[in-house]
């Protein structure tokens, strides 16, 4: 997906063209990874829908495939892909399946989702000094930055040296890449108050500009090299068992923000949802999972050693 570009102050024909060249307002709103899946998905659904003759009849065969892969084990996202990307490519399917849509709410309500679990604070800055003292630096700062701000997978591989404001002890990172940002065709940003965090952003942007790497994404390898190096470190501290995500950044951000300082529109702001309903159902349910995230005497031990980094004169 391209980006839609601001054309506020665009008077001219010339200008307007040269503004929206590139765009294709068809496959604009998503992102390109959303639409892959999306057609992914549909595709799925389409070897079995192919005979519908009216709405009411589609809706039937929909149903019936979601059936077929709530009994094979597949997975829910795949079904809520194919529903999204059925409206998505056929905008006249919207609101005119009820029963497959009421066949996903069933399922959803049956089965737990599986959700990242939130990443303890202790435990983060414990892999966060394991990257630092062991060649992983630009990793190291990932997981820091990751974590204070809240951000998703894709938010934090995508961003660049130049979109770090760093000044005076605090900071602001834009998101070149946000889910709110691509929905509502604005910027979003968020604020640095971590002085460790803002440090280590330093140190990390310096040597971006001394490699003349300024301008392109801070981590500069596959997303599948950077869950793999989060997996090794995971499994260094022996928490495997706790299925521990990059995406678990973000929630343990938040959980750890919204613990310390109680204020629900505090952290809904800083996380960029898009409502109290959906930002409580999130952080109650990562907070209920705290306690079960259990380690052992042995992954203590590592953790108090590599945390103690940050306190050492």
């Amino acid at each position: 997906m391209v980006r839609l570009k601001s054309i506020a102050g665009t008077r001219t024909r010339r200008a307007r063209r040269e503004s929206r060249k590139g765009i294709v307002l068809r496959d604009s709103g998503i992102t390109k990874a959303t639409q892959a899946r999306y057609f992914c998905a549909v595709s799925l659904l389409c070897k079995t829908v192919r005979t519908a003759c009216d709405m009411e009849d589609l809706d039937d065969q929909v149903g019936d495939w979601i059936e077929d892969q709530f009994k094979q084990g597949a997975p829910i996202n795949t079904v809520a892909d194919a529903l999204s990307g059925l409206h998505f490519y056929v905008p006249s399917t919207r609101k005119r399946l009820p029963l497959s849509w009421r066949l996903f709410g069933t399922w959803r309500k049956k089965e737990t989702p599986s959700r990242a679990p939130p990443i303890p604070e202790d435990l983060l800055w414990a892999m966060v000094s394991f990257a630092v003292q062991h060649q992983l630096f630009v990793f190291g700062c990932l997981l820091a930055l990751g974590f204070h701000c809240f951000l998703r997978t894709g938010e934090l591989l995508a961003i660049r040296p130049c979109d770090l404001l760093l000044r005076h002890g605090k900071g602001i990172v834009n998101l070149p890449a946000s889910k709110g940002g691509t929905r509502h065709n604005v910027r979003e940003s968020v604020t640095i108050d971590d002085p460790v965090v803002v440090t280590l952003l330093e140190e990390l942007v310096h040597a971006k500009r001394e490699a003349h790497l300024f301008r392109v994404p801070i981590w500069n390898l596959s997303g599948t090299r950077f869950r793999d190096t989060f997996a090794q470190v995971v499994a260094f501290f022996k928490v495997e068992h706790l299925r521990f995500r990059p995406y678990s950044l973000r929630r343990g951000g938040a959980t750890a923000f919204f613990s310390q300082f109680g204020l629900m529109e505090k952290t809904l702001l800083r996380g960029r949802w898009a409502s109290v309903s959906v930002a409580r159902l999130y952080l109650c349910d990562a907070l209920a999972q705290l306690p079960s995230l259990v380690a052992t005497p042995h992954t203590q031990r590592l953790v108090s050693q590599y945390r103690a980094f940050w306190s050492a004169p």
